[in-house]
């Protein structure tokens, strides 16, 4: 638990200081020094990242972790080489989409300059990312843990490095940035592949039928990824194309200091999926259900806190982590307030309460319930973006909010059928057993 925790710890500080060097601020405003519509580039690229990735995890790492155990160790070898190589064609497949896209993009859309970059430099990310992803999920799957861990600290030492030289060269931007992500990437892989390149036997047999039991297991997964993704990322793209990069960027930078608190959630949820796994497993509803009420509290407590914490600090932490610029931004277009961090922050408890309800659907295996809780949420939120006339980063953060809460809500209205539906079950299978005696 430990070094999986200090492992996403490593991604998310990484991810974190990309951002602020993206976001300008080490050159303060300087050409060069990125700025905030690099920033705006370069979250929406990993948004357009994400969604590749939420389908990977979903049709191959996923089917992965939980497929893992039923071989015998005959039979590793193969296994592991079958999803690597499912692996592999998903990522030439992205490779080919993302080129067609881009190439659709500069030839009949008025893409700006920069994004168009971004979206080059995303293309070549991509294959590569996908890889090292699962990698990264083939070691946790084995438990292989602390190796994992050391992956990461090895690709964050690559980053850091790379990414001091592009400061010093002033040579910041969204695609350069993704560059150096691109170059970090293929030298853990390597070491990676020197390391447990003997654990795969690359093989075509059997691939196609993996593929269609991966889809059988991760379709709703896939589903509840996308729309997960989707909803988080709208905005941002929705802003660029209403009011421009500059704003788009603003808002990223207030969203990151929102998802400051996402270490948190993560572990949360490390400790309370395989918890509440084991008890509905051995109890059922009766045990799991006072185990989603004790840690629900917990969680809501704890992020509300931090959420009343960025109604006082919100604006000085946004200044701090991205410069100056960003509070100018708000002096120029908020009267000189910037209320959007703490607004996004209403979502948090939101969000720790959906990975909560989630682990319990999953528990009781209705992952379909998953997928339309979060389609329900991305729906409401690129709706509600769109009922405002003339957009802004208020619009888009109450879009955002309202979105989470909905999310939510449906989690919990179909967590709470399943528990009802089990009470009302109770007392006819309990005269089962007392007629079978």
């Amino acid at each position: 638990m430990f070094w999986a925790l200090a492992g996403q710890g490593v991604l998310s500080i990484t991810r974190f200081f990309s951002k602020m060097v993206v976001g300008g601020r080490f050159g303060s405003g300087e050409i060069g020094y990125g700025s905030e519509s690099d920033l705006a580039y370069y979250d929406a690229a990993f948004g357009i990242m994400l969604l590749a990735l939420a389908l990977h995890e979903a049709f191959v790492t996923t089917p992965l972790t939980f497929f893992n155990h039923r071989e015998k160790k005959t039979g590793e070898r193969k296994f592991a080489g079958k999803m690597l190589f499912l692996s592999i064609c998903f990522s030439t497949l992205t490779l080919a989409v993302m080129s067609v896209g881009t190439w659709y993009q500069y030839k009949f859309t008025g893409i700006a300059e920069g994004f168009l970059w971004a979206i080059i430099g995303l293309t070549m990310l991509l294959p590569v990312q996908i890889i090292k992803e699962f990698s990264r999920r083939w070691m946790f799957a084995n438990l292989q843990v602390r190796q994992a861990t050391v992956l990461e600290l090895g690709f964050a030492a690559c980053f850091l490095l790379l990414t001091v030289m592009l400061i010093y060269f002033a040579w910041v931007s969204a695609a350069t940035v993704l560059g150096v992500t691109l170059i970090a990437n293929l030298i853990c892989l390597s070491a990676w592949w020197r390391y447990f390149g003997h654990s795969f036997a690359l093989t075509k047999t059997g691939v196609v039928e993996q593929a269609a039991d991966n889809f059988r297991y991760g379709k709703w997964i896939a589903g509840e990824n996308v729309c997960s993704v989707a909803m988080m990322y709208f905005s941002q793209w929705f802003l660029i194309s209403r009011i421009g990069e500059v704003g788009a960027g603003v808002y990223s930078a207030c969203l990151t200091i929102v998802f400051l608190a996402n270490p948190f959630l993560l572990g949360v949820s490390s400790v309370f999926a395989p918890q509440v796994a084991k008890v509905f497993n051995k109890q059922g509803w009766k045990g799991m259900f006072p185990i989603l009420l004790s840690y629900s509290g917990f969680v809501v407590l704890v992020l509300a806190v931090f959420s009343a914490g960025l109604f006082f600090l919100g604006q000085s932490l946004t200044t701090l982590a991205f410069g100056d610029n960003y509070d100018r931004y708000f002096i120029n277009h908020n009267g000189g307030s910037n209320t959007i961090t703490f607004i996004l922050s209403l979502s948090l408890p939101c969000f720790g309460l959906s990975f909560l309800l989630t682990c319990c659907i999953l528990a009781a295996d209705k992952p379909f319930y998953c997928f339309y809780a979060a389609a329900v949420g991305m729906t409401v939120s690129v709706v509600i973006n769109f009922s405002f006339a003339v957009p802004d980063l208020s619009t888009a953060a109450i879009s955002f909010v309202t979105g989470a809460f909905a999310s939510m809500a449906f989690r919990a209205v179909f967590v709470g059928k399943m528990y009802f539906d089990h009470l009302r079950a109770a007392p006819s299978e309990a005269d089962a057993d007392l007629a079978a005696r």
